[in-house]
This record gives C-alpha cells, structure tokens and sequence, in this order.
C-alpha cells in the first residue's frame, strides 16, 4: 500500500452512508408532501430524502420515477408546467423534469437554512420559498433568478444598502435558465447564499420567527406565510414590501390557502384550529374547532355548482380529516387512522383523498362521498349520524370581528362525528415504517434498531446490511442480551433521521477502530494483518468512484479496452483497494469486504465544497464527481492513494509478572506495548515463548467468557504430567477473545497500565471468570459523545499518523 503526506489538521466536510433496507419503489420513512400532476400522476416527498412519481390513472397505483438527489428531509412539493420544485432540510430547492425518469435541472441555494414551505402561481410562473430564519423568496421561471422577499437584507458590510430586487407578476412563464443550455442543467448553482448574505441578515432587525406554511394568490402578488410566533404575514411580490400582519393563532402556523378570487385565506394551526380570514378587511371571520390536535394539513375545494370553494379538508395529528362546510359550519369526519396525517391532495375529479402519515411511508387513498346530503349540508345531522352535523348554537366572539358576504362574523365550535364516511383504503401507495431509534453495540459494528411498529433488528455496518430480527421486541432487553465486553473506539456517528441507518464518518475518528483480518473472514492472510474499519467502508462506498476516476486517467493515457473497462491483464483499479483481484460480475468492484455492492445498495452523502448536500447511490457515481469540490479531498486520500490516517494513540501498554510463590521467572521485557486490539491469547502464546527460553515448558489453556463455536478443553495425554499456563488480572481469568482495550476498561478498570499475572493452572481450583458487567446505559452512548468530540481532540492534541498497520509487541523503554 502506498502512502501519502497528510495535510494540516482543519475541520474537514463528512461523509454519511445511509442503509436502504429495499430495492422496490418505496419510501422508507414519512411522507410530508403530496402533489397531484398532470397525466394521472401524484407526487410524494418523504423524510428519507426521496421523492417519487406514481400512476395513479389505473386500478393498482405504480411507482413510474424516482427523483433522488436531496440529502434531507423533503418538506413540500409545487409543480409549473413540467418542472417540479422541491425543497428540503438540506437547505436547497431543487428543479426537476416533472415527467422524466429523474433528470435533476438545477440546485438553487439561495435559502441559509432548512426550506419548509414552497407554493405556486403556475399561470404566473411564479413559486415562493419559506424556510426557518424567517426567509421568503420568489423564484421567476422565466429567469431563474430566486428574490428575498424577508427578512429585507438592510445593509451590505461595507455600509451601502443593499439593492433589493422585485420581480414583476406579470412575467410571461418560461423556463429561461431552469432547464440550461439545450435543455441541460446549469454547471453552477444559482442564487448561493454566502457569507455576504449572512453577515447582512445577521444585522437585519426583520423578524426571525420561521416559516412553515406558504400561499400565493393566482395572479402571484401576494404571498402569505405562516410562521412559529403565530403570525401570517402577507407580503406583496412586486414590491417585496409587507402588506399585512394577521393575528388570531396561538400557536405555530402549519398550513394555508387561498382561494382563486384571491380575497380569502385558510389558515391552520398547532392549535388546534383552522381560521377563515378576509384579506380585503386583513381580519379573521370565522374560527373553526374540529381537530383536537395540530391542523396539519389543509385542502379548500368548491362543492358541487359553485364558482369558489367553500369546503375545507382537514387533517391532523389527531388521525382525523374532516371537511368542513364553510357557510353552514358544519363538518362531516371523512376518515380516520391511527397515525397522525402529514399532508394530504384531493382529486376532485374522482373525489378521492390521498392521506399520508409521518410514522409509515406508505400513502392512502380513500374514496370520499363528493359531499353530504341535502339535510346533512343544512345542519340536520347529528355527531353520531356519521355524515354532515350541524354547528351548536354556542358560539364564541371572534378574535377580530367583522363580516365578508354570507360567513358569519362569530367563531364556531364544530362537534366532531364518531363514524367516518370512508372506512377503509381503496388504495395504497406501498411504503416502510421509519426507523426511529438506534443503539450501537459495545463491538461498534452492529446497530439495533427498532421501526415505528417496534420491530427490532441488527445490522452490521461493515456489512452493510441486517442481520437478525427480533420481531416486536424491547430495544433495551434485547442490547442486555447481546451485551459483551468489547472496547472499541467510537469511530463513526448513528443516526435515524432518515427513516432508515446512517452512519457518519469524520476524519481522525473514523480511522481510530481496527481489526485482524481473519477476524473478518480473511483467509490466507498473515495472523498480525490489520485492516481499518473506515477505510473498509470507504472503498466499498466509492469502489465505483474510484474506478471510474481510474478509467478516465487510463482513457486519457490510451490505455482502455474496446469496451471501456481496463484490458484484461492490466491494472484493474488505483492503488489503494484491499484486494487486487475483480470482484465476479462487475470488475469495477474489487474483491474485498464489505461487498455495499451486493443487495441493497447504500447511499453515500456529503458537501461540496461550496456547502451544497449531495446524495448517491454507490452505484450512481459517474467519475464526474471532482475531487475536492465535490468528493472530500480526505475521501480521495483514503480510497485512490492508499493513505490510511490512524491516529497515534492506538497502543495498549501492558506488564506481564509471575504470581508471587509460583517459582516462576520473571520475563526479561516484562513491560510492553501491542496493539489495543491484541487479542489475551497472544499475550499468552508470548509468555509461554518467554518462559520456554528459560526451559519452562507450559502448554495453553484457553478460557473464554462466549466459548466458540467447536472450541473444547485440552485433553492432557494419559501417562504424562501437562502443565498449563493461567494469566490472571485482578484475580481474575482473562478471557483470551478479550482485547487489551476490553481487559483494561472491563478487568483492570485503572488508568494505568494493566497487569497480567502468569502461574501454572491449578486444574482442580482454576482462577474464576469475570463477571459480565451490568449493562448500562452509559456504556452504550458515551461513544455518541466520543464521536462528537473525536475530531476536536484529535485535531487540538494529536498528530495524524500515516502508518500501515501491524502488530507487534514493542519494549517500553
């Protein structure tokens, strides 16, 4: 292996690889946003990142594209013409061919935290952005161009104001430079939020509360955004300049509509209620109580012979979704389900209601009556008769009075009724219940997680892949029962966010664990052969990278096949891999371990160097993908030149002394050092080395606190006297599969260093094991922390050390 001078220590961008659990077109964690398109077609975005187009024309629902590229959360969905608009916690909008297979066209970059909300004036060619910092942008088809709208940037550092831009609504929709030169995505992404930007939103006295609701009117003019200090503000898009500030909610504002006329505005909230306002008097003019819980969603649509709309469906975190008859005040409860609803699309058409949920991935359609009955519409029913019911006389004043047309001017409490109108799904968008929490085992390869239907399974990271499954079980016994004392370094971070396993890895830390290579299954391989964990995982999620980059040197050298491929013979990859033979079937893929390449594929993502989230499958990685700006340049150390950055630190110092009484020699080096990895059984195969110098010959007992799997006792030969070797520690037996790490944190439990005592066994009273520590809970996440603060220390305090690994005993001097 060939090795490199590493550069000086900095904070350097990570490297995440999320685990799918499957390879059919499913979302693996909620969904938050529902698009109907054109054609049949309905839009979904989901918290792991993804967004899919399904066929909803026929009988059975399909999945028809995968729009893959956000590193985040996919928080909502709007669509002009044939571009789909996304944005995500990932702090991007992304501009996509709503009818393609997945072509991404741009990244816009303009927001400088997560975008919650987006919303549309398609005749206009106009989309809004919101997102947290208060932030408020529109973005003109017909340039490309995003504008802040708020928080207004006041001034520049350098004291000039600042130029703020409008656009006008009245521009013609185009797709200018979203779709590129000949309809090829841009190089560079447009609208980046820099640290220019920052510094001048920094010293802005506009509000910061952030926004998570978004609407535009038609014509584009106004847009209004729902915030967490309760607040709908509504902004004119020409000017950029405030039009109103709307008060009545007491708690975050979720979801917003307005209506086609442009004069009214659905409004719901974390409350608990969902507000009817009068843009014209900017006052609310009815307040509806139906949800116990969140309004999360909301969905205005006329009824049958009317020019407006006057129905609102509802959903909420509750489960429930309702549709409320805006004049008569009265509600009809269309479903109900278990699971909180995240966002909802309603087909008039048809009149089905498509429901989704942030606990499952998967989305349900119901078919809904188109509406209530004539006497249910007029207020005849009642909160059991299942359909319409009419509101009760009680009412309460409204927080602003007053009155538009024929809504009343009193707030109303809406009773809820107990029988659904649709019980049952007619169809389901298949998905997978999210993970949702995780504990990294004492060995810091396998993970348990547990699902949101308390599914509980084991993956091992190096494998890339689950393992064992324990059915509904309890997390926490099932981590007791597979507790064992391994003293591994914490050498990557796990999360769940993304409905699924990720881990990350950040250099120093991630070079800090290792391990023998017939540990890991090697054979033919030496007995001291180390391989490190994060570089393993790094060649297997950028084996193809690093093939590709390889071919394009080989290509610009002459040196390709006819195919494409290295000629047979020649080199297969970069130097660096593990293994020099091709992997079977794909000789882009070394044959080496971890195979990511084998079943599901994982994701790989990361930051460019411009701070813009990147995602791939291993298998998307073109070559194209330049090192450093969009590949970490540490990334391009490890997996194309061979470098493996270990931090100094990875030795164990120990003392081997005979047992006071046992007429046993002392060693001539008694004071060592060896890898923390050195298993206890080459401790002893040392001392009985030692002492067979001095003419001392003992033979080995190995004890063991998990005895593998074909292991027995010695069997002594009849007729002759074998005498055994017995290390002690704290009086203890040490196991031999124990590391030296393990001995001193489980055994020794001293900061110095470790003592080993050596004897002959007495067969008839042999030392005792140990006792397995009690599991607890600050065992099992103190890594977390050691994870988060790893890069620090070693950054401040240690050195990076380019060492191939060994093993060895050294002489403390």
């Amino acid at each position: 292996m060939n090795g490199t001078t590493p550069r000086a220590v900095k904070k350097e961008r990570k490297v995440t690889i999320a685990f799918r659990r499957t390879n059919e077109p499913q979302h693996e964690a909620g969904v938050e946003s529902i698009l109907l398109g054109n054609n049949g077609s309905l839009f979904t975005a989901s918290r792991d990142s993804t967004i899919k187009r399904w066929d909803v024309s026929g009988g059975t629902p399909s999945c028809t594209a995968s729009f893959d590229g956000h590193a985040d959360w996919v928080n909502d969905l709007a669509i002009v013409n044939d571009l789909l608009f996304s944005c995500s916690n990932d702090k991007t909008v992304r501009v996509w061919q709503a009818q393609s297979s997945g072509a991404l066209i741009t990244t816009l970059s303009h927001h400088s935290d997560y975008v919650t909300s987006l919303a549309a004036a398609p005749a206009r060619g106009l989309v809004a952005t919101g997102g947290l910092r208060g932030e408020v942008f529109i973005l003109d088809v017909a340039t490309g161009q995003p504008v802040r709208l708020r928080p207004k940037l006041k001034a520049d550092p350098s004291g000039q104001q600042k130029q703020q831009q409008v656009v006008s609504s009245g521009s013609r929709p185009g797709y200018g430079p979203l779709s590129g030169d000949n309809g090829r995505p841009p190089s560079s992404s447009a609208g980046s939020f820099g640290a220019e930007d920052a510094g001048v939103l920094a010293g802005s006295a506009a509000h910061k509360a952030s926004i998570y609701s978004l609407a535009i009117n038609q014509a584009g003019t106004v847009v209004a955004a729902g915030s967490s200090d309760h607040f709908i503000r509504l902004v004119d898009t020409r000017t950029g300049e405030k039009v109103s500030k709307l008060r009545g909610h007491t708690e975050n504002v979720r979801a917003l509509a307005i209506n086609p006329g442009g004069d009214l505005l659905l409004s719901g909230s974390s409350d608990g209620t969902l507000k009817l306002w009068d843009l014209g008097m900017q006052r609310c003019v009815q307040t509806y109580v139906v949800h116990t819980d969140t309004v999360s969603s909301v969905v205005a649509c006329a009824a049958s012979g009317e020019a407006d709309w006057s129905l609102a469906i509802t959903g909420g975190r509750d489960g429930r979704v309702f549709r409320t008859h805006l004049s008569t005040r009265t509600a009809e409860l269309l479903v109900q389900q278990a699971p909180p609803v995240s966002a909802m699309a309603y087909d008039t058409g048809c009149s089905r209601l498509w429901v989704a949920s942030p606990h499952n991935g998967s989305v349900s359609c119901y078919q809904v009556p188109r509406e209530a009955s004539g006497a249910a519409a007029k207020g005849s029913g009642g909160p059991g008769s299942g359909a319409a019911f009419a509101a009760p006389s009680r009412v309460r004043p409204a927080t602003a009075s007053g009155s538009s047309g024929h809504f009343g001017r009193n707030s109303v409490d809406v009773l809820r009724a107990q029988t659904p109108a649709a019980t049952a799904p007619v169809a389901v968008l298949p998905g997978l219940h999210p993970i949702v929490t995780h504990r990294v085992l004492t060995d810091r390869r396998h993970v348990l997680t547990r699902d949101s239907e308390g599914v509980v399974e084991l993956w091992d990271v190096l494998a890339g892949a689950r393992v064992s499954s324990y059915g509904k079980a309890d997390i926490a016994a099932v981590e007791a029962a597979l507790f064992a004392p391994r003293a591994v370094p914490a050498w990557f971070g796990a999360d769940c966010k993304l409905g699924g396993l990720s881990i990350t890895l950040e250099p120093p830390s991630c070079f800090a664990a290792e391990d023998y290579a017939q540990s890991l299954g090697y054979a033919g391989v030496p007995d001291d052969c180390k391989l490190n964990y994060g570089k393993m995982v790094l060649d297997a999620a950028f084996a193809k990278w690093r093939h590709r980059v390889g071919q394009g040197h080989m290509l610009h050298a002459g040196g390709m096949g006819a195919d494409g491929e290295p000629p047979q013979g020649g080199p297969q990859a970069p130097h660096g891999s593990q293994s020099g033979s091709p992997g079977s079937g794909q000789r882009y893929y070394q044959d080496s371990w971890p195979k990511y390449w084998e079943g599901v594929q994982p994701a790989v993502i990361s930051l460019s160097a411009a701070g813009l989230a990147w995602r791939r499958v291993i298998g998307g990685f073109s070559g194209a993908e330049v090192e450093p700006d969009e590949v970490p340049a540490w990334v391009g150390d490890v997996v194309l030149r061979g470098a493996v950055l270990v931090p100094k630190e990875a030795k164990c110092a120990f003392i081997l002394l005979p047992e006071e009484g046992s007429n046993l020699p002392g060693l001539l080096q008694s004071k060592l050092n060896a890898p923390r990895i050195l298993q206890v059984h080459k401790v002893a195969s040392y001392a009985i080395s030692k002492l067979e110098e001095a003419n001392i010959h003992l033979e080995m007992w190995p004890v063991y606190m998990q005895r593998p799997e074909g292991a027995q006792d010695p069997q002594p030969a009849q007729g002759v006297t074998t005498y055994y070797l017995e290390l002690t520690c704290n009086g203890m037996a040490v196991p031999y599969e124990m590391s030296l790490a393990a001995v001193k944190k489980y055994i020794w439990r001293k900061p110095d260093d470790v003592v080993f005592v050596f004897r002959v066994r007495d067969n008839a009273a042999p030392a005792q094991l140990p006792t397995t520590p009690t599991h607890r809970a600050a065992d099992v996440h103190e890594g977390q922390h050691a994870w988060q603060m790893g890069a620090q220390v070693h950054a401040a305090n240690r050195g990076w050390l380019l060492a191939l690994a060994c093993c060895g005993f050294h002489a403390c001097m």
